[in-house]
């Protein structure tokens, strides 16, 4: 029972982990339509949450982030998109 617990938890933090990613790159990033998640993901012992996805449609315009639970923010992310231009100081509100 405890280990059905426990995925359905991880399952959770994991769909949070990939609202938050999304509401943060289209905050961020011009031009982002949509963004698709892959089934992988990492988990760090500090209990960050890293997810990958694409945007667009395109599998080459690929993306990650660390969801940090704890502060409820994206603290790290790779993305090969152009920052809108308020949020290139400084993230946006997300």
């Amino acid at each position: 029972m405890k280990n059905i617990n426990d995925k359905n938890e991880r399952a959770e933090e994991v769909k949070v982990a990939q609202e938050r990613m999304e509401k943060f790159i289209k905050a961020n990033y011009e031009g982002i339509h949509n963004v698709t998640f892959k089934d992988n993901y990492e988990i760090d012992p500090m209990g960050g949450i890293e997810v990958f996805g694409y945007y667009n449609d395109d599998t080459s315009n690929k993306f990650d982030g660390i969801y940090d639970k704890s502060n409820d923010k994206i603290m790290g992310h790779t993305i090969d998109a152009v920052r809108k231009k308020g949020c290139r100081d400084k993230d946006c509100n997300y």
